[in-house]
């Protein structure tokens, strides 16, 4: 059976502080986050397992350390929701994808 590739834009070309947006990722495995364009920001990957989507305001959990230079952080808990934050801003255009494979066989 195939499986999909499921792909998610979390920071789109953000130049400043940014509270980003809650992505629900319940049918996801093998999740990766790529940060990219960091000049001098940090980045902070969120997650959730909230059952109803969680305020884009609310912070909930960090996961792993602040993101200060490109990087791909493999993420291994099960969450229903993630997200990337910009918790600090000096420089940079910063993206932040989400890339996962699906749970759900034959889409």
């Amino acid at each position: 059976m195939s499986k999909k590739l499921l792909e998610k834009v979390l920071l789109d070309g953000v130049q400043a502080l940014a509270s980003g947006t809650w992505v629900e990722v319940t049918s996801w495995r093998r999740l990766t986050i790529h940060v990219k364009g960091i000049v001098t920001a940090t980045v902070q990957i969120r997650g959730s397992c909230a059952p109803t989507k969680p305020a884009d305001t609310s912070d909930e959990v960090q996961i792993g350390a602040d993101i200060t230079a490109d990087s791909l952080i493999e993420i291994t808990q099960k969450l229903k929701w993630v997200k990337a934050k910009v918790s600090a801003y000096s420089a940079g255009t910063l993206y932040a994808y989400a890339v996962g494979e699906s749970t759900i066989y034959g889409l």
